[in-house]
């Protein structure tokens, strides 16, 4: 006889499960008002991001940054407690990643923009996996047609419903331009797109805000004062003087009241003083005349110069503020071997600090992901929503060769290595060789398990548990065996 557990509503007050209080994000029209300067606010931010994404440093950096996310390989597990119909979930997203119009790689490359702009917002496109829809099946299931970006430039406001959340974006059809205003659709009208339709990649997320924050804001004043003392450089170049222009003119064409002929000419010499440089205005044609008294010139052109040299060095200048720019966007392990310091130790250290940055990147990818793309075609082909596939980065560092010997040697040595078909392929999966076939006997292709690196130490001779060596023992020279 079966029994059924009547299971009671629980009675709790409203006020207990209601959202009461608010995460205290400005908002006014649909624009994002967090930030204190201008340059960095939204929309004004693209353009100031845009254009520190040109600076060579920078450049660098966010290259590296890209690189790395698309070395990456992303890979769907099956949920711990799948059954073997659920298992075919993740095999069901594989061909979906691969069956899109574009490639996975460049979805990738596309997502990685938000390490300019610190969000990145991409358009679910979804369709029936049909041949005559272009699709590689022809099962009917729902698969993904495209995962097209919403350029970063092209947002003009964010949709919030009276409880302040997301409910959609908003696309502006014109952008303006130095050439006037450039048509981006033909649909004649701004596109708001729902917020169930697209994915919203972010990097830092306070108080939840739909921008992020980008990684470039914390190098802002560095890469400003860097391209304050590179106009310097150039400015001296270019004229290629080794001093002020100073102008020396008679008082009365400086008066207010002068006439319009000496104000005009007054003018004029201001601007050979501001132009002169060393090329099409390296010459002066200047006024040669003399005051009737003192019989000095009243015109004369000279540099005012520091004889005691200069006071600063741009170049160290420039190097402190591109180790500024890189440590604030974790990337400073660019500079390894730039210099005569360092350590590899310390260039180990680096990378795992820039390691850690770009995972926390990766992680972000596969977060949006997971709670959103995955439940939302789970929820489009009926499946159960409590035992879904999740998506995860891997292979973002390369493993040394060296470290995997050693460690392969030292669990070897002392029984903890099983000889399994697993332990096999995920040795071979690490150095990049191919896995081995089923049913395969380790007899026939592995070498004889046990490792001899602890002989030769003895309290006679070899029971390796000797303080003192023969004299031609040289195993306790061995720092591995010594480990």
């Amino acid at each position: 006889m079966s029994r059924t557990r009547k299971i009671e509503k629980a009675n709790v007050p409203k006020i207990l499960i209601s959202e009461v209080g608010y995460n205290g994000l400005s908002i006014s029209a649909g624009q994002i008002n967090e930030e204190m300067k201008r340059e960095l606010q939204f929309p004004t931010s693209i353009i100031t991001y845009k254009q520190m994404s040109y600076d060579s440093m920078i450049s660098a950096a966010l290259n590296y940054y890209e690189q790395m996310m698309l070395k990456s390989r992303f890979t769907f597990k099956s949920h711990a407690l799948a059954t073997e119909e659920q298992k075919q979930y993740a095999e069901f997203m594989e061909e979906c990643i691969n069956d899109m119009e574009h490639s996975w790689q460049d979805f990738i490359q596309e997502v990685s923009s938000m390490n300019t702009y610190g969000f990145c917002v991409n358009e679910i496109v979804l369709r029936k996996r049909l041949k005559s829809k272009g699709s590689k099946y022809n099962d009917g299931k729902v698969g993904i047609h495209k995962l097209p970006i919403r350029s970063q430039d092209s947002i003009a406001k964010w949709v919030y419903d009276e409880d302040q959340n997301l409910i959609g974006v908003t696309q502006s059809v014109a952008k303006t331009g130095k050439r006037g205003q450039v048509l981006l659709s033909q649909k004649g009208d701004d596109v708001t797109i729902p917020r169930q339709k697209f994915l919203l990649f972010r990097l830092g997320k306070k108080k939840d805000s739909p921008l992020g924050e980008s990684p470039l804001r914390g190098c802002y004043y560095s890469w400003k004062y860097k391209t304050a003392v590179e106009d310097l450089e150039n400015i001296g170049m270019s004229r290629d003087l080794s001093g002020i222009p100073i102008a020396k003119v008679p008082p009365q064409i400086m008066a207010s009241d002068a006439s319009p002929e000496l104000q005009q000419q007054y003018e004029q010499i201001k601007n050979i003083v501001r132009n002169i440089h060393n090329n099409n205005q390296a010459g002066i044609v200047w006024p040669l005349a003399y005051d009737e008294n003192s019989k000095q010139p009243m015109y004369e052109f000279s540099l005012l110069k520091n004889d005691g040299g200069k006071s600063y060095d741009t170049k160290s200048i420039k190097e402190y503020y591109c180790n500024a720019i890189l440590t604030a966007l974790s990337a400073d392990v660019l500079l390894l071997g730039q210099s005569s310091t360092g350590s590899y130790a310390l260039g180990n250290m680096k990378g795992t600090m820039t390691a850690i940055a770009i995972e926390y990147k990766l992680k972000e990818i596969c977060n949006v992901i997971n709670q959103h793309l995955i439940p939302l075609i789970a929820k489009y082909n009926d499946w159960d929503l409590t035992r879904l596939p999740c998506i995860v980065a891997e292979d973002l560092e390369a493993a040394s060769l060296e470290e995997v010997s050693k460690f392969i040697q030292r669990t070897g040595a002392v029984g903890f290595l099983p000889r399994t078909p697993e332990v096999v392929n995920k040795v071979l999966d690490t150095l990049g060789l191919e896995p081995i076939k089923e049913n395969t006997d380790l007899d026939d292709i592995l070498t004889s398990s046990v490792s001899r690196s602890g002989e030769g130490m003895s309290e006679g001779l070899s029971d390796g548990i000797g303080t003192s060596t023969a004299e031609d023992d040289n195993s306790s020279t061995n720092l591995d065996n010594n480990a």
